[in-house]
């Protein structure tokens, strides 16, 4: 199981390392989403699966999206990229280690963080743990985020449950909000 938080890096490294081995071959479930369809029931509740992206100190806009899905469970990728959201994986754990989201953070520019040293994000391996994206889900509206069990490809999300992307600094990680 691949868990996408900064508290003990060698731990996640070798739970990384397991999660990829074992599930080295699943591909996304492509077709389960409606494609361009990003919409919200009259009560202002998402019938689908809602995506929250915030970009954090990163040059991006923060946003929420509701996305209708056709079957009882999608991935994770699939729903995020049907939100407009384009994301990169990083070299060494594929789609499972979020690198970028809308090309951000950039591959040129610096990420300063108050009490780290500056870096340039090459999406090699983790980012360092100062700077990185977090991946939450939440179970149903209202309820509590929680961290993602699992990594961008191999995650799946039932209609009701949310997946919030947040870019994470410092030694806190904050959960998703909706904007």
């Amino acid at each position: 199981m691949l868990t996408l938080f900064r508290v003990r890096p060698a731990l996640l490294a070798s739970a990384a390392l397991t999660s990829t081995l074992l599930l080295a071959g699943c591909a996304s479930s492509g077709g389960n989403v409606t494609a361009g369809e990003a919409s919200a029931a009259a009560n202002g509740t998402c019938d689908g699966v809602e995506v929250v992206v915030n970009f954090g100190i990163l040059d991006g806009t923060s946003a929420a999206e509701c996305v209708e899905i056709k079957s009882d469970s999608v991935s994770a990728l699939d729903v995020v990229h049907d939100a407009g959201f384009d994301t990169e994986g990083n070299a060494k754990y594929g789609d499972d280690a979020l690198c970028r989201v809308q090309g951000l953070p950039s591959d040129s520019e610096p990420i300063v963080v108050p009490g780290f040293d500056p870096y340039t994000e090459t999406c090699l391996d983790f980012a360092p743990i100062p700077a990185y994206w977090a991946i939450w889900v939440q179970p149903s509206a209202g309820a509590e985020w929680a961290y993602a069990s699992e990594g961008m490809g191999t995650l799946t999300l039932k209609k009701g449950e949310s997946i919030g992307l947040v870019f994470t600094t410092g030694d806190g990680t904050p959960a998703p909000v909706a904007e």
